[in-house]
């Protein structure tokens, strides 16, 4: 659920056919009693069983599960200002699907105009890529245009692993994705829900042991990709140098990292990874009465072990 009264907003992107709109129908499935607003270019597309549809206009399909998919007909600025005027309020996260033939930059620039940045907020861009891509047969602007999809990208998942063998598929990682960059692999594009839909607080870490990842099994939870989430929790205000010195050294293996935070001095901050950076935005002081912090990582011993120490150190 939002922390704030602002929507959080994860941009969804990738080329043609990477599967966009299948982790689109995936989220809608496993949103745990989340609320969300789903804008995307072709309602067809969209896998919704008929007997969950409240509510259907040109532009709108409203679903007995709260949650409601806008079609992005106009201009993108004004499709999302009058979703956010329409259903903001009663939302608990927004999902934009991409175009396949656009930059996810162009919806990233549009989050930071000031009537929409007082709404709503970006929460992270996913670039999907279809594993058997084959950049070599696309023309130079597409091929530019597959390198700034993932670019931008908070996280990219490679996706329909099934179809191709492991040295194809590192192949595809080593000349498409920068030496930083984060991303996962999956089938029938399954990726665990709280890697968008981040989860309540002092809900249980994923500790349960770790399932080998196999490419004919599609993984819906974060233990069955190999990774694990922690939860941070603490009854009071952090120490702000730590916490920038955490912030700073997060090592590439913490895939996705998102909390609330309470400074000395009164300052409340919402942290988040977020279009390949972290940032923070200043909240109201009475946004959070304790500091919180979610980490979804590499289930290694060696990451938390390394991550434990640097937690307690932010407690005042």
């Amino acid at each position: 659920m939002s922390t704030t009264t602002e929507l959080g907003v994860t941009v969804v992107a990738g080329f043609l056919g990477a599967g966009k709109t299948t982790l689109i129908n995936h989220l809608l499935e496993h949103a745990g009693g989340r609320r969300l607003g789903v804008m995307v270019n072709d309602f067809g597309a969209l896998n919704i069983d008929e007997t969950l549809i409240d509510e259907r206009r040109d532009d709108m399909i409203a679903l007995s599960n709260g949650c409601v998919c806008c079609s992005l007909q106009g201009e993108l600025s004004g499709a999302i200002e009058s979703l956010l005027a329409r259903r903001g309020d009663s939302l608990d996260h927004l999902l934009i699907e991409c175009s396949g033939v656009s930059d996810p930059a162009r919806v990233v620039n549009v989050l930071h105009y000031p009537r929409i940045r007082a709404r709503a907020h970006l929460d992270g861009v996913i670039t999907l890529v279809d594993a058997a891509l084959d950049s070599e047969s696309l023309s130079v602007p597409l091929r530019q245009l597959v390198t700034a999809q993932v670019e931008v990208a908070d996280l990219v998942v490679i996706n329909k692993v099934d179809l191709v063998d492991e040295p194809r598929l590192a192949r595809l990682e080593e000349t498409l994705l920068l030496p930083d960059t984060r991303h996962l692999r999956t089938t029938e594009a399954a990726l665990p829900a709280d890697f968008v839909l981040w989860p309540a607080s002092g809900e249980a870490d994923e500790r349960q042991p770790r399932v080998p990842r196999t490419a004919d099994a599609a993984a819906t939870s974060v233990a069955a990709l190999g990774l694990r989430t922690e939860h941070w929790q603490h009854a009071g205000a952090v120490r702000a140098e730590p916490l920038r010195e955490l912030i700073e050294a997060l090592p590439p293996q913490v895939l996705r990292f998102k909390g609330v935070v309470s400074l000395e001095g009164g300052r409340v901050l919402a942290l988040q990874r977020a279009a390949g950076r972290v940032t923070s935005r200043e909240l109201a002081p009475s946004a959070a009465s304790d500091s919180r912090l979610v980490f979804i990582g590499e289930d290694d011993t060696a990451l938390w072990t390394w991550l434990e120490p640097r937690l307690k150190a932010l407690e005042t």
